[in-house]
């Protein structure tokens, strides 16, 4: 029922009129005051207001106007003094209203503030797990997440113990220890080593060479620029130059004597005091419940010891008798290289490797210093001729010698007369790790590919490159199980680089083998002709090659490529089923890839273990780390993390002889590192030991520092 205004009388009940209202006062006479009196007096009720907005409103208000008359139309409004007061139920409407109208807007904030929540949860677990990668990790003491009692190698002396001295684990060692690791070097024989191949270092490898600070290493043993390769065929020949117009001028592929190189890179990192080398021979790992805590070995006087470490990186060469504890080899040898050294001998392209596709397998030569050039001849399968009888000699006049350019003839001959004919097998074997608590696979006893390429150093430094940015956010390395399962994403993030070349390496050597079968003749020949079209057909090739490409997917549209282009020549002038040989080149890389990986060759995101890396911008050397593992007066130690340049005294230095003096800082404020001008330094790790640091170099290193102050509590400068 409708409420009763005040202005209302009351209806008739029990036969009694209701009481009179008291006297209005009396109002001026006018329109507006009359027909508010008229209804007054005859009961009408007052006029609808204006339909509200909410549905339960609109419905209550038209039940209050059943049956009543129409509303005169006023033709002006009333002045705001003189207008009747509204009645109670238009207030109720709009409260209505406005209590609906409220709702919304509260489901609306809730709606939004519960997406926020949700969106900053899901954030920051994501974080939580980039940042933290190790569960259990004891608090942070000094800006350093190190246990009390311990030091940054849990034991006192040594964090990391490399089985083999070869480029990766040298490499290997000199990074760690750079970084600020105590590590243990444990290689069979120290002297200068003799070998035929790990002698072309491709400029991928190079460029990792740089990034590793080992860039000198090349210097000072007669190392040869290689700018790219020469191919002959059949009396043809055809120049491909690496692809580096975009890169520094220095950038090259490099050639050397491989025992030069690796006396260096060991040199290098004995001269960390935090590294040390020593000659022995690892019989075994010692083992405790699954988790391996180090190894065992002879020293060189025979005494029989072992040594403890957090971490045990093997890497003790393609002979590795260590590499069936932490992996499931599948070596397969499809061929040896033959090996001589031509003595001053000048080949038809200087400064350029030389592969010529002769019959059965290709031969390729390269210099290895300013007079010797290095010649390796092919023999397909696990048997060679016999050296010691002549049957290799005469192999090598009979079969190899017409098949060589003209130019080189007569050093070949030379040498081969000479008698210093050496032998080596290719092996190729794809990774398989078996995920081993407390030890690592690396370098040839964990990954090989055919020589064919030169890939092999490349895709061991990238590796390394990779292992580094992985472990340098790791203060401890004492919680065996939770690193190694926060190492499974090194053998996913290593896949594109590594796949690549592995896959190119083994593809090539099929093609350019000669075979019975017509088809892949046919090949052999498309894929020479193809490169020798210049531009785009062979840029793209040599920077696969070359390293400095290395992408799955270009590798697989550059072959089949070279598949469509010869049977192309082959549809002319009539097309017929025979000459469809295009099921050959699915034969050749095919099973290459799927002993590689698909998933991880082409779509390594899609892999868990991918997400366990850390973000760059976490990859920053602990630098109170490095200070008490090096000898340093008190003044440096004092003070471990200072939020602007200004504040750090100038008695301070900054790493780890990159930056030599703290004190030429003088920049308060940094934007953005965008701001440099070129060329740009990414890393502090990348500027050279003793190098005077200018402005534009600086704003890098302390917008890292600055940024990833914000970001997390490890220790910084």
């Amino acid at each position: 029922m409708r409420r009763r205004s005040r202005a209302e009388p009351a209806m008739k009940t029990g036969g009694r009129s209701p009481p009179l209202l008291p006297p209005s006062p009396p109002l001026p006479i006018n329109r507006n005051n009359l027909e508010a009196s008229a209804r007054l007096r005859l009961l009408l009720p007052p006029p609808p207001p204006p339909l509200p907005f909410s549905p339960l409103a609109r419905r209550r208000l038209a039940a209050t106007r059943i049956g009543a008359a129409p509303r005169p139309q006023q033709r002006s409004p009333p002045p705001r003094a003189e207008r009747p007061r509204r009645p109670h139920h238009y207030w109720c409407g709009m409260a209505e209203v406005a209590a609906g109208t409220g709702q919304l807007i509260g489901v609306a904030v809730a709606t939004l503030l519960a997406a926020i929540f949700l969106a900053a949860a899901l954030l920051g677990s994501r974080r939580r797990r980039r940042r933290a990668p190790l569960a259990g990790k004891p608090a942070a003491v000094g800006g350093c997440g190190v246990a009390d009692g311990e030091g940054c190698g849990g034991d006192g002396r040594t964090d990391v113990i490399v089985v083999g001295a070869g480029v990766a684990g040298s490499a290997l060692a000199y990074t760690l220890g750079k970084d600020g690791r105590r590590v243990h070097v444990i290689e069979r024989d120290l002297t200068e080593p003799d070998r035929i191949v790990g002698e072309l270092l491709q400029p991928g490898g190079y460029l990792k060479l740089i990034e590793l600070g080992l860039e000198d290493c090349v210097q000072e043993i007669d190392a040869q620029r290689v700018l790219g390769y020469a191919l002959f065929k059949d009396g043809k020949d055809t120049k491909l130059s690496y692809p580096l117009e975009k890169f520094h001028s220095d950038v090259a592929g490099r050639s050397f004597h491989n025992g030069r190189f690796i006396q260096r890179m060991r040199q290098k990192a004995a001269s960390l005091p935090n590294v040390q080398l020593e000659q022995g021979t690892v019989t075994s790992l010692v083992e405790e419940d699954g988790t391996v805590k180090g190894v065992k070995y002879k020293t060189k006087s025979g005494e029989e010891l072992k040594a403890y470490a957090p971490l045990t990186i093997v890497c003790d060469g393609c002979f590795s008798n260590l590499r069936r504890a932490l992996c499931s080899p599948k070596v397969d040898v499809p061929s040896c290289f033959v090996g001589l050294v031509l003595e001053n001998c000048q080949l038809p392209h200087a400064n350029h490797g030389h592969v010529v596709l002769a019959n059965p397998s290709p031969i390729l030569f390269y210099p290895i210093s300013s007079t010797e050039v290095r010649c390796l001849v092919d023999v397909p399968g696990q048997k060679v001729p016999s050296i010691a009888n002549g049957e290799m000699a005469k192999y090598l006049k009979t079969v190899v010698a017409p098949q060589i350019p003209p130019e080189i003839y007569d050093s070949f001959i030379a040498a081969i007369d000479k008698g210093s004919i050496r032998t080596m097998p290719n092996r190729s074997m794809p990774a398989a790790p078996h995920p081993t608590p407390g030890a690592l696979l690396m370098g040839d006893a964990f990954n090989m590919r055919h020589p064919l390429t030169g890939g092999g150093m490349t895709v061991a430094l990238s590796d390394i490159v990779v292992l580094r940015n992985l472990l340098k956010p790791l203060r401890n390395l004492h919680d065996a199980s939770a690193l190694c399962k926060y190492l499974e994403s090194f053998h996913t993030l290593r896949k594109p680089v590594a796949s690549t070349i592995n896959t190119l390496a083994g593809a090539l050597y099929k093609v350019f083998s000669a075979s019975p079968d017509q088809a892949r003749n046919e090949m052999r020949q498309a894929c020479f002709d193809y490169l020798s079209l210049g531009g785009v057909f062979s840029n793209g090739p040599i920077a696969l090659l070359s390293g400095l490409n290395p992408r799955p997917l270009s590798l697989v549209a550059h072959f089949f490529a070279v598949a469509i282009y010869g049977v192309g020549r082959l549809m002319l002038p009539l097309p017929s089923p025979k000459r469809m040989w295009i099921g050959s080149a699915c034969g050749i890389i095919f099973p290459i890839i799927k002993a590689e990986g698909v998933r991880q060759m082409f779509f390594p995101a899609t892999v868990p273990a991918y997400y366990r890396a850390p973000r760059p911008m976490e990859s920053i050397p602990c630098y109170c780390c490095f200070l008490s593992s090096s000898s340093s007066s008190s003044s440096r130690r004092r003070k471990s993390r200072w939020d602007r340049a200004d504040e750090i005294p100038e008695d301070v230095e900054m790493g780890m002889g990159e930056i030599e003096a703290a004190g030429e800082l003088t920049a308060t404020r940094i934007e953005t590192a965008g701001e440099l001008p070129a060329p740009r330094i990414e890393t502090a790790g990348e500027l050279p030991k003793g190098a005077q640091i200018g402005m534009g170099e600086v704003v890098v290193v302390i917008a890292v520092i600055r940024r990833f102050t914000w970001m997390g509590d490890e220790c910084m400068l």
